[in-house]
């Protein structure tokens, strides 16, 4: 890699039983965090791997300034992904694709939920900051704490081939280890980054809240056009703020806990795939039978919970097939982000339409709270403005929140200026 002179040849068995020694070194364990995405193939696109820390040991070399970026990431492994011949995804590469799917259906139902709790917890009469700021703010914390952090899932590489003639050793290797030192090769890391913080943060209900701040219609404040336009700038400045605030202290504070985070007995490990493959499923099927057989619940949580799944893994699928085709601006979640947008207003719309019954407009907050809350995220938009090149990173984030926030206004704000919304019906 030309950002720390690395390349894969690098990476030969004996420095991961460095890196997995109780004393690793920080600059050593994110000098190898860094080669994820050439571990884990079958994750290439996702931010959550691709990028580099948050925070970067400043002492390594010398060098006070971050030496890796996203897009110089995902140059480098286009261009060995273009140089090697493409071959199918072996057989425990296809296990853990299968595992991270589990993972992910069961952290988004629980992320979107975490999200919707939240939310009415910090919204009460006389709030300072309300909505769904401090849920995007939690989970950029958690996502800097998770990118950040190196000890848990660090442990030695799992026995690999026949007792040796001195002593009946076993022969030490990384290749075939399903539970590597690169925790960003482990189904379980993608579960807790992309799918709870993925979908404990939502760019659609930001660019909601930011339409309802600008328009003064819900509700409607006594006030000059002017605050409307400083009601708009105070959710957009506040959440950036608190967001990338929070992806950072979520870094500092892993950093804090290094020396007391304990790691995860190898012999215990192995297990967690087959509970996520078990526990995914068997919550989805849950909620959905509850959304059936419990109505007074359907249209505050349940109904979320329905399609949540559905938003995040479109948002995994739509990472990995085009966040590598522009380095410098990832196109997966700019696409999931705004067209996320796009479908949360045409769902408000259809709620207002005297036709709906109340059942429908249950459905219809389920699929604005569970499916767009979690195909859209502001953890991985945060993670991927901060490692981006200061210029790429402008215009990226600029135009995310430019189309989000169109999106609103055209589909719902020229509609209500011109009709008005009726109430809704749930």
């Amino acid at each position: 890699m030309s950002s720390t002179g690395i390349t894969a040849p690098d990476l030969e068995p004996s420095t991961s039983m460095i890196t997995s020694s109780p004393g690793i070194e920080a600059s050593e364990a994110q000098r190898i965090s860094s080669q994820g995405s050439r571990v884990s193939r079958q994750y290439s696109g996702l931010a959550e791997v691709d990028a580099p820390p948050p925070i970067q040991d400043e002492t390594e070399n010398n060098l006070p300034h971050r030496r890796s970026f996203l897009e110089d990431e995902r140059v480098e492994e286009n261009a060995e992904a273009a140089a090697q011949v493409p071959t199918p995804l072996t057989r425990k590469e296809k296990i853990d694709l299968i595992t991270t799917i589990c993972w992910l259906i069961f952290f988004s139902i629980w992320g979107a939920l975490s999200r919707i709790g939240l939310s009415a917890l910090t919204t009460y009469p006389g709030s300072p900051i309300a909505g769904v700021i401090w849920a995007n703010f939690a989970g950029c914390f958690v996502m800097g704490f998770m990118t950040e952090e190196i000890r848990f899932f660090t442990g030695p590489p799992a026995p690999n081939g026949h007792p040796n003639g001195n002593g009946g050793e076993l022969k030490q290797t990384t290749e075939g280890n399903h539970w590597s030192n690169d925790k960003k090769g482990i189904p379980l890391y993608i579960g807790i980054t992309t799918g709870f913080c993925g979908s404990l943060t939502s760019f659609s209900t930001w660019m909601r809240d930011s339409f309802w701040a600008m328009s003064n219609t819900h509700p409607a404040h006594p006030r000059y056009r002017g605050y409307n336009v400083e009601a708009l700038l105070a959710q957009i400045i506040a959440t950036v703020a608190l967001s990338v605030g929070g992806l950072k202290s979520g870094a500092h504070f892993a950093l804090f806990l290094r020396p007391f985070i304990p790691t995860m007995p190898t012999s215990f490990r192995p297990h967690l795939d087959i509970f996520g493959m078990i526990l995914g499923p068997a919550c989805w099927i849950g909620v959905i039978m509850m959304a059936i057989f419990i109505p007074k619940w359907r249209g505050i949580v349940l109904f979320s919970g329905v399609f949540a799944p559905l938003g995040t893994l479109l948002r995994f699928l739509a990472s990995k097939k085009l966040n590598p085709l522009l380095p410098s601006f990832p196109l997966g979640t700019f696409s999931v982000n705004v067209s996320g947008s796009m479908i949360d207003a045409v769902f408000i719309l259809l709620q207002s339409y005297s036709g709906v019954s109340f059942v429908g407009c249950e459905i219809l907050q389920g699929l604005e709270d569970g499916f767009c809350g979690c195909l859209t995220t502001v953890s991985t938009w945060v993670v991927e403005v901060t490692t981006l090149r200061r210029g790429p990173a402008y215009r990226y984030g600029v135009a995310s929140v430019l189309c989000g926030f169109a999106s609103f206004v055209v589909i719902l704000g020229t509609y209500t200026w011109d009709h008005g919304l009726d109430p809704r019906k749930c």
